[in-house]
C-alpha cells in the first residue's frame, strides 16, 4: 500500500495511469478490510481440539510462492481460508468457469474467478505437510467478506461462504475430517514451521509492475510539512521552497520511493539525478549515514535496503 499511495504522490493528477492507481489503492484498502472481518468473526471460533489461525501467510517451496488470506491449523486439518471483498450480485457460470459482477443495465464486469487461487493454494499446503505431517488433511473455502454481496449461481463443486456462516463451516469441515488427531507436542512443530517457512514477499519495483516510465514520475525531495516536491539541500539540511520549513532528513523518504516505484538498488548518481542534489560529495555522505547496505565501491558502489540481502 505504502508504494502505491508513493506511487500516485509522484504520478500527480494528469498523468493517465492516476484514476487507474487510485482503484488499486481502493481494491487493496477492501481486500485488508475484510481480511480484518475474518479475523474478527474467527476470534468466534470454538472447537474441541486445539487449533491456531495464521493470517497473511506468505509461504514458498523453491520457486513456488503463495500469499494465503488465513490459514486455520487444527489437530485434525488444516483450512486455507480466501476472503474477497466484493460487493453486488456476484455470478458464476459453471460451464465456462467465469465469475463476473452483474453491474446495472446488465452490464458484466468479470474477475479472476477466486476457486483456482483456492486450489493452487491448497495444493501447496498438501506439498508442504506432505514430508512431515502426511495425514493431516488440507481443506478449504472461499469467504465472501462483503455484507452487501448477494452470490449468484452458487458453484456446488467448490466451498464458498459468507462471512456470517464461516464458524459454523469451519466446524462442520473439522468434524468432517479424518479422526486421527494431532498431538499439542506436533502441532506446536507445526505452527513453528509454518512461522519459520514465512517470506516476505518481494515484489518489483511499480513502475516495473505497471509498465510506467520512470520519466513520468516527479523528481525530488517531499516536504514532509506540506507535500510539496522539490526541496533544496543547504548546508546540512533540506529548505521547502513552498512553506519555507527545515528538515534534515527528508531525503530518506525520496530514497524509500525510490526503492518501491523504481528500483531496488541506488547509485550516487542515480540519488544525486533523484533527490536533485548537486555535490557528489554531499550524496556518499547522505548515502552512507543513511540504514543501507553498501555493495562495491568506486564508480560502481550501490546501495540497497538491508533487508534486501
Amino acid at each position: 500500500m505504502q508504494g502505491h499511495l508513493a506511487l500516485l504522490k509522484r504520478l500527480g493528477n494528469t498523468h493517465e495511469n492516476e484514476s487507474f492507481i487510485r482503484e488499486e489503492i481502493r481494491k487493496k484498502e477492501a481486500g485488508e478490510r475484510g481480511e480484518d472481518r475474518l479475523l474478527v468473526k474467527l476470534g468466534e471460533l470454538r472447537l474441541p481440539g486445539p487449533f491456531r489461525i495464521f493470517s497473511d501467510v506468505a509461504l514458498h517451496e523453491g520457486d513456488w510462492k503463495v500469499q494465503i488470506d488465513c490459514l486455520v491449523v487444527t489437530d485434525r486439518c488444516c483450512i486455507v481460508l480466501e476472503s474477497k471483498n466484493m460487493s453486488g450480485d456476484l455470478n458464476f457460470d459453471t460451464s465456462t468457469e467465469e465469475f463476473y459482477r452483474l453491474e446495472g443495465n446488465n452490464l458484466e464486469t468479470p474477475f479472476p474467478n477466486p476457486y483456482f487461487q483456492l486450489m493452487r493454494n491448497i495444493r501447496f499446503m498438501k506439498d508442504l505437510l506432505r514430508r512431515s505431517f502426511p495425514e493431516l488433511q488440507v481443506t478449504g473455502a472461499i469467504v465472501m467478506t462483503s455484507k452487501s454481496c448477494r452470490i449468484r449461481n452458487k458453484p456446488s463443486h467448490y466451498p464458498m461462504f459468507k462471512l456470517e456462516s464461516i464458524i459454523e463451516k469451519i466446524i462442520h469441515m473439522y468434524n468432517h475430517s479424518s479422526p486421527d488427531f494431532l498431538s499439542d507436542k506436533q502441532l506446536d512443530t507445526l505452527e513453528h514451521m509454518i512461522r519459520g517457512e514465512q517470506s516476505k514477499f518481494t515484489y518489483p519495483p511499480l513502475c516495473e509492475h505497471y509498465r510506467i516510465s520512470q520519466n513520468d514520475l516527479i523528481r525530488g525531495v517531499e516536504c514532509p510539512h506540506c507535500g510539496v516536491f522539490g526541496m533544496k539541500r543547504l548546508s546540512t539540511t533540506w529548505t521547502c521552497l513552498a512553506c519555507k520549513k527545515n528538515h534534515r532528513y527528508a531525503h530518506i523518504s525520496a530514497v524509500n520511493d525510490y526503492f518501491l516505484l523504481i528500483k531496488k538498488e541506488i547509485t550516487n548518481k542515480e540519488f544525486r539525478r533523484f533527490c536533485g542534489i548537486k555535490s557528489i560529495y554531499s550524496a556518499s555522505r547522505m548515502l552512507n549515514r543513511m540504514n543501507l547496505e553498501a555493495h562495491g565501491s568506486g564508480p560502481g558502489r550501490y546501495f540497497t535496503k538491508k533487508s534486501d540481502k
